[in-house]
């Protein structure tokens, strides 16, 4: 962007190729996503013009639409988001499910200070345990307890209790949510993006930068 705006640009990249955490690499000839995001989605319409006007939508991407499911303890899959799918978990849980939504209602608003109450207040203890904890004790290795709420913001959905309830009774799809659909590079995968974004850059690989030192 500074390049573009006229300023003389020169990136230093201690790695032998750009990409940070989405580089990905072929084993064996296939592609593996080593740790980060592979896929490209926005909700934002100032991110979706800056992207598409350094991307070609219909030669370079394939459009998705997400098809999730979680595995829960004991083997049980349920939809992605499970508030959505209460009518595939077992009866006992369901009904606890259920219990927790009702007194949340009832009890009204509250002002969680973590993202552990943050879930627990919004959907309940009996899914707080059995799905939104281990999850994100799972994939962040990070407490939930310890995590600010900030954290939280814009990468999940926020129904309210009726919205879980209408949601269920009206077998209402993910659509709304900013990862129910995304853009796939047809080659390369999230490679393909750094690439393409470095490609016109003045990129200087296998250079660590040790020091900075500020002239004039």
């Amino acid at each position: 962007m500074l390049q573009e705006s006229g300023v003389a640009v020169k990136v230093f990249e201690s790695d032998s190729r750009p990409g940070g955490l989405v580089k990905c690499t072929r084993v064996q000839g296939s592609l593996f996503h080593l740790t980060g995001g592979h896929v490209f989605n926005s909700k934002r319409q100032d991110v979706l013009e800056w992207f598409w006007g350094r991307f070609n939508q219909t030669a370079d991407f394939l459009p998705a639409r997400r098809n999730a499911v979680i595995s829960l303890e004991g083997g049980r899959c349920v939809g992605y988001p499970i508030e959505n799918h209460l009518c595939q978990l077992d009866a006992a849980t369901r009904s606890a499910v259920i219990r927790d939504l009702l007194e949340i209602a009832r009890s009204g608003s509250c002002n969680p200070g973590t993202l552990g109450e943050f879930f627990a207040s919004r959907f309940g203890s009996t899914l707080n345990r059995i799905y939104f904890t281990p999850y994100t004790n799972k994939i962040w290795g990070r407490d939930v307890t310890a995590l600010p709420l900030e954290w939280l913001e814009g990468k999940l959905p926020m129904p309210t209790v009726q919205e879980i309830f209408e949601n269920n009774i009206g077998q209402v799809d993910e659509s709304k949510m900013v990862h129910s659909s995304f853009y796939y590079a047809k080659t390369g995968g999230s490679q393909f993006l750094a690439d393409s974004l470095a490609a016109p850059l003045d990129v200087r690989y296998n250079c660590p930068v040790r020091q900075l030192r500020r002239v004039g």
